[in-house]
């Protein structure tokens, strides 16, 4: 099993105390520098791989919402098109009703102009409620893409955490490096494991700081 940034910075300590030897002592202090800057870097990966998990739950979400939104907006449009249908029925029937010839005299009359006022009632009831139902349609597809312009731009937030999560990893595991090779430094007492191991935990830190670079270029939120 791995070990953590602090275990390392404590068995550094430990190897401080204990060592008599100049060299030990230099390798063992730049250990726990490294150890220390690890977990600093270890905690800023978790952090953005916890964002990338909370920006795509909320992309998700928003898509979600919109699907909801263009549902809705489709079952309006469905019902303007049925209450349009019914108004040009009506619409034909006045205007059937003005050629029809009146063959009974004034029963038949009185009986056409109601039949007509009927029917101008279920048009202008149409007429007024069809702008409205149009309008909710046109609101709800409105929502629907307010909602998918919003999951898309978490999508592309998520993306740029995730990239700057994978550049914390790959800092981390250089400073891990510079850990392991500086520790064989101490036990075979070769100064090219101590070089190698400062090289390691230097490129280590640089990639970490592209990611660091980065989150400050995004206004520090994510």
């Amino acid at each position: 099993m791995s070990h953590g940034p602090e275990q390392h910075i404590e068995h550094a300590e430990h190897a401080v105390h204990a060592s008599h030897d100049v060299f030990d002592k230099q390798v063992t202090i730049s250990i726990a520098i490294i150890a220390a800057v690890l977990a600093a870097i270890t905690m800023l990966g978790h952090r953005a791989h916890n964002e990338t998990l909370q920006l795509q739950g909320e992309a998700l979400h928003e898509r979600s919402d919109a699907s909801n939104h263009h549902i809705e907006a489709s079952d309006q449009w469905n019902f303007y098109q049925a209450q349009n249908i019914r108004s040009h029925q009506y619409k034909q029937l006045l205007g059937l009703l003005e050629v029809i010839v009146a063959k009974d005299g004034e029963s038949a009359a009185a009986k056409q102009q109601l039949l007509r006022e009927q029917w101008k009632k279920q048009v202008d009831k149409y007429e007024e409620n069809l702008p409205k139902i149009m309008a909710e349609a046109k609101s709800e597809k409105a929502i629907a893409k307010k909602h998918e312009e919003a999951s898309q731009k978490k999508l592309e937030e998520s993306h740029a955490v995730h990239e700057r999560s994978m550049r914390f990893d790959l800092g981390e595991l250089g400073l891990q490096l510079g850990v392991v090779l500086s520790s064989l430094a101490i036990l075979t007492k070769m100064r090219s494991f101590w070089c190698a191991g400062l090289l390691g935990a230097l490129a280590g830190l640089l990639v970490a700081l592209t990611g660091v670079c980065g989150w400050f270029l995004d206004g520090g939120h994510h």
